[in-house]
């Protein structure tokens, strides 16, 4: 909380640094006689972190003195607690609970599932999207469809009936278990408590067994009274296939079938047409997108106790007097398709005073047709089948599979989730670190059957097809938990639909649209195939794709940089989506950061001359990014255009959020620093000085123009300042992108301070993003860009990587930790090739202590480095598998501790390397 006194607020490591005393005073006016906390105190109290400022603060619009208070600093490190919510504060969560590519659903505050698109057809306007205005006007609970449940309690003839959302109970609380929903009721009419446990298999590594079509419910009834109370609970499920085409072509029959198998009792709805064939049908009936079927099911051997196939109303009504299960039932039911059409079931029981009970309900789905086809060779919105329906003939059959196996499943997404979240890194920073990775349980990531089973990502939900490298290559969650993706669309995409094989010419967005390069994408897409090269055991797959990605590396070079320089110039098209001119700093540090990666992937493939021709550029163009585009009066990196003022589109002067992105790069796979240390954290340092607003609104009271991803009484990094004015620049066009704040930028520059050292400031940027995501002012489940759940937000995973200080090369069996934080005692995930587990770092009696716990797969090592720790001695180790000690040799280097392991070592699930450092 701030407060008025400024003797409580914090200055150091908070930014404070003398304020230019240039006065602008038609740019001060609007704050006069309105201080920051007055105006954050009216919008919303709990989210004061800074203040109070004075007229004089604001004489480049943003206050360099960031006068950050004591209690939000705390904030930043403090354990704190899973996020909650309740009461009012539900209504905005919408958590994807869906396997990876199988369309989307949300699991509401309250526990019911909402937008349900299972069709892939955009939810929302463009023109609302691509405006911004998603951050701003947030969604709450709709669907295209009735479903819900429903509980009935009583004893003897007194029963009453509650729906599980909120309109049934008056006291329910949402706790964040992401992956895993977690969702308690309670009503003082109510003789029995409730806990929904909800979730879709979610296992790092193991992609195939995170994509069912199939959401589980599991609710657990307690009975808190002195009386033994007679339980029934149910669910309801509409029969909304073909729901939007049907409009046109309603000449078909909606069926319905009741079916007890291993281990699931299930009913399926589904439709057929009567009449593919006839001449005023626009599209076939089985071929539009919403057809489809789903299933709703009751896990267990024992069968469901009562079902109703031909249901004709939603909600709970008559819910519980439904006849039990009968040869009828079992029979394909059909009704016209112009009818409602609902089916039901569920279970019946007697619980005892203080006994409690769990019954677990599946939701599944097959709506086998996709319409969001980009590929070469096809027309644009041609029709496609999404890879999941290929895998099962129906819905039931996938809740099958997963009732059949749900003790494991369950199981291993369960220790994801305790392994995630037992770390003793702030909650909030684990929460909003990890929720990104939600995108793929979206509309945004597909997977498409008819081409060879590749993933299509969106931008954003409904937003900007094609695998955008220059968005996508930001992204660094997906690679770290599902690596075979990355990979995957590495192989498939980038280097093979997107890349002109006889140039090296690579599209920056994989579709049918004219061919247009970028070269941050391309640069970052080299970039990536290293770190995909990291997450495997071997070089199989980097062998397989290292001639494509050396040809798209020299083609980089042919392009901009024809005369070798190690500067890019020319027309340089990128994620602003514009062509830049000139000397570019942010796109020439990602070209330097490109070459750097491709002269280590160089070596790996013995060749020799390759790898120091790229090592030569690289170490040029850094030379000459300094000697170029540094700027010592403004300490940061400028763009130094090469058109007349009124052509030039980019940053010029301006400090920009993006400078020095090729750094970042190179901390994300492991490799050193081209440009000095000194000039990268002084950039770092300008961004924190002219772009982090302690109140965004203040800034946009004087730049109105642009989209809204952070509002008054949000803090937020601005993507680009002139706190020395315009040269050389258009006068307009200036406020696209450069005003606004879009957390997939913040993220990479929250991680990069990390790297570097900048704790608090990086902690602080990532804060203010988890701010603008609390519950009772927008979706926390939805970073916002141009689309919903944008692909950019992953950049956020670096940020944890910055913080543990992990480093891995799997062909290599390197594994290294430095954590920045918490040294003393330190607890967090990691993940590797084929294994994952958790990190523990602790000192006991002058003795440092390195562990790791396997609680997945396997790993191999022959090497495993960690930082230094002030005040702690080492001369020598001891390291122990399982207990029993094993040889290695050991060196000090300057700030590292390396361990090699001469004949290698290999961990199992659940075994346990232990490393002492002493004297």
């Amino acid at each position: 909380m701030a407060n008025k006194d400024n003797e409580n607020s914090c200055c150091a490591g908070s930014g404070c640094c003398e304020t230019n005393q240039n006065t602008d005073n038609s740019r001060r006016s609007f704050i006069k006689t309105v201080s920051l906390s007055a105006a954050m105190l009216a919008i919303n109290p709990i989210k004061l972190m800074a203040g109070p400022f004075s007229e004089t603060d604001f004489d480049h619009v943003i206050p360099a003195d960031k006068k950050l208070t004591k209690a939000w600093i705390e904030s930043l490190y403090a354990r704190g607690e899973a996020m909650h919510a309740t009461g009012q504060d539900l209504k905005y969560i919408g958590m994807p609970i869906n396997g990876i590519g199988t369309g989307q659903i949300y699991l509401g505050g309250d526990g019911r599932l909402w937008r349900w698109n299972l069709d892939g057809e955009p939810d929302d306007v463009w023109k609302e999207m691509g405006s911004g205005h998603k951050y701003m006007k947030p969604d709450t609970p709709y669907s295209p469809i009735d479903q819900g449940f429903a509980l009935q309690v009583g004893s003897g003839k007194s029963k009453r009936v509650f729906r599980l959302d909120a309109n049934g109970f008056q006291d329910i609380k949402f706790t964040n278990k992401y992956p895993m929903g977690d969702v308690q009721y309670a009503d003082t009419n109510c003789p029995v408590t409730v806990h929904l446990e909800a979730y879709t298999p979610f296992i790092p590594l193991n992609r195939d067994d995170s994509s069912y079509p199939v959401i589980v419910m599991r609710y657990t009834i307690e009975n808190t009274s002195e009386e033994e109370q007679d339980i029934a609970i149910g669910g309801w499920i509409e029969n909304f296939s073909n729901y939007r085409t049907g409009k046109e072509n309603s000449n078909g029959v909606r069926l319905s079938q009741y079916q007890e198998l291993e281990g699931l009792s299930v009913v399926e709805c589904w439709t057929e047409s009567l009449d593919d064939d006839g001449e005023d049908h626009k599209i076939p009936f089985h071929h539009a997108n919403d057809f489809g079927a789903v299933a709703l099911g009751v896990l267990g051997e024992e069968k469901a106790d009562f079902v109703d196939t031909m249901r004709s109303q939603a909600g709970e009504v008559n819910l519980f007097t439904a006849n039990k299960p009968n040869n009828k039932a079992k029979h394909i039911q059909k009704r016209p398709f112009n009818d409602k059409a609902y089916a039901s079931l569920g279970r019946e029981f007697t619980l005892k005073p203080g006994a409690r009970k769990t019954i677990a309900f599946t939701l599944s789905w097959r709506f086998p047709n996709a319409r969001y086809v980009e590929g070469y060779g096809k027309t644009e919105w041609s029709r496609d089948i999404n890879y999941y329906a290929t895998q099962w003939p129906n819905a039931s059959t996938s809740a099958k599979v997963v009732a059949l196996k749900e003790d494991e499943l369950r199981s291993e997404t369960q220790k994801w989730v305790e392994t995630w979240y037992d770390s003793t890194l702030p909650y909030w920073f684990l929460e909003r670190t990890f929720i990104p990775i939600d995108c793929m349980q979206t509309q945004l990531a597909k997977r498409l059957a008819m081409q060879n089973n590749r993933y299509g990502l969106d931008e954003g939900v409904s937003c900007c097809e094609g695998n955008c490298t220059h968005v996508w290559h930001y992204a660094q969650g997906v690679s770290r938990l599902f690596p075979v993706i990355e990979r995957e669309c590495r192989e498939q995409v980038d280097l093979d639909l997107s890349l002109k094989a006889d140039t090296g010419a690579m599209n920056f967005r994989c579709s049918t649209k004219a061919f247009k390069e970028a070269p941050d994408g391309q640069c970052g897409t080299i970039l990536r195939v290293l770190r995909e090269s990291q997450m495997t055991t071997d070089y199989t797959f980097l062998k397989s794709v290292w001639e494509r990605t050396k040809l798209t590396m020299d083609y980089v070079i042919k392009t901009w940089d024809e005369d070798e320089d190690g500067v890019m110039t020319g027309a340089q098209h990128n994620t602003l989506d514009g062509n830049w001119f000139g000397k570019v700093h942010w796109l020439t540090n990602m070209y330097i950061a490109a070459l750097r990666a491709s002269a280590v992937m160089a070596k790996q493939m013995n060749e020799t001359a390759v790898a120091q021709r790229y090592e030569t550029l690289a170490t040029k163009g850094a030379a000459a990014m300094v000697d170029l585009m540094w700027k010592d009066e403004f300490n940061y990196f400028i763009h130094i255009p090469e058109l007349e003022p009124e052509k030039t589109r980019g940053s010029t002067t301006g400090c920009h959020i993006d400078q020095v992105l090729g750094e970042f790069w190179l901390y994300n796979v492991g490799l050193e620093p081209l440009l000095p240390r000194d000039k990268a954290r002084k950039a770092l340092e300008s961004l924190w000085t002219y772009n982090f607003a302690p109140n965004v609104g203040d800034f946009r009271k004087e730049h109105p123009k642009g989209r809204w991803y952070a509002a008054e009484g949000d803090a937020g990094l601005v993507m680009c300042t002139w706190p020395f004015g315009k040269e050389n620049a258009q006068k307009t066009n200036f406020h696209k992108y450069y005003n606004e704040c879009m957390s997939g930028f913040e993220w990479q520059v929250s991680a990069h301070m990390i790297w570097e050292g900048m704790l608090e400031k990086g902690l602080a940027i990532g804060k203010a993003i988890s701010d603008r995501y609390q519950p009772n002012l927008r979706n926390p489940y939805n970073e916002v860009e141009c689309g919903d759940h944008y692909a950019r937000a992953l950049a956020s995973y670096s940020a944890f990587m910055a913080m543990c200080g992990y480093k891995y090369d799997g062909p290599e069996g390197k594994l290294a930790f430095g954590p920045r934080m918490q040294q003393d005692h330190f607890k967090a995930a990691f993940t590797t090739a084929e294994g994952w587990g958790q990190f523990i770092q602790k000192i006991e009696n002058e003795t440092l202590i390195a562990e790791l716990n396997l609680r997945y797969g396997n790993l191999k090592l022959h090497e495993f480095t960690l930082d230094k720790v002030k005040g702690i001695q080492v001369n020598r180790v001891i390291v122990t598998l399982n207990g029993k000690k094993i040889d290695a040799v050991f060196k000090a280097e300057q700030n590292t501790y390396v361990i090699q392991f001469k004949n290698g070592v290999r961990m199992d699930l659940n075994s346990k390397l232990e490393i002492k450092y002493s004297v």
